[in-house]
């Protein structure tokens, strides 16, 4: 019996120690991929900061932007204002100057004109 088993345990030692030694020699390609892989997670790490940082600062011009709106929303009744005052200051200025053509007209006429 024990003939029997030699070979065989033999054998299964054969087989053990092939494993290991395969196991042995995929070690450095597991390295090489855990390397890999964490050279990937420094990678999506600092993309990551660089789209927290666009963010940041698309938050940044969003206030900015709402600021120059409600400036513009608060400016508009003024600057119509500011418009209507002018169109009624252009609108007295042209009638005096069409008055003082009339009173040139009317001197240059003479006396017996209207």
């Amino acid at each position: 019996m024990s003939q029997r088993l030699v070979p065989l345990l033999n054998g299964l030692l054969s087989r053990r120690q092939t494993k290991h030694e395969a196991a042995v020699d995929q070690v450095p390609l597991l390295v090489q991929s855990l390397g890999a892989v964490a050279q990937d997670v420094r990678d999506i790490k600092a993309e990551l900061r660089v789209v927290n940082e666009h963010s940041a600062l698309l938050k940044l011009l969003e206030l900015r932007l709402r600021g120059l709106e409600d400036w513009m929303g608060a400016a508009r009744p003024q600057i119509h204002q500011v418009v209507n005052q002018v169109e009624l200051l252009m609108g007295d200025r042209t009638a005096r100057q069409l008055q003082h053509a009339a009173n040139v007209v009317a001197k240059d006429a003479g006396p017996g004109h209207p």
